[in-house]
């Protein structure tokens, strides 16, 4: 897995991305840190979305992710954490 440095404070493991993409760019896509979270790449919508999340703090973002992408993270997830194939 390649690891990435940013200027914050996590490094950044890529984990996932959606699996009907083309390239490495421009896609959603998971990344663990080593602080034992998550980063989620996609795409952003604008102000009128923002406004209808409850409780979303002046450092915090938001991206919408596929379905396809989600369930290629949990099947992931599952495999690697718990030994489950969920096919």
């Amino acid at each position: 897995m390649e690891k990435r440095r940013g200027k914050g404070d996590l490094t950044l493991t890529f984990y996932s991305k959606d699996p009907d993409s083309h390239g490495a760019d421009e896609c959603e896509t998971f990344y663990s840190t080593d602080q034992g979270s998550w980063i989620v790449q996609g795409r952003s919508h604008g102000p009128k979305v923002a406004v209808q999340l409850a409780g979303l703090a002046d450092d915090e973002t938001f991206v919408e992710i596929s379905r396809r992408t989600a369930d290629t993270f949990v099947r992931k997830y599952a495999k690697e954490h718990y030994g489950v194939d969920l096919g």
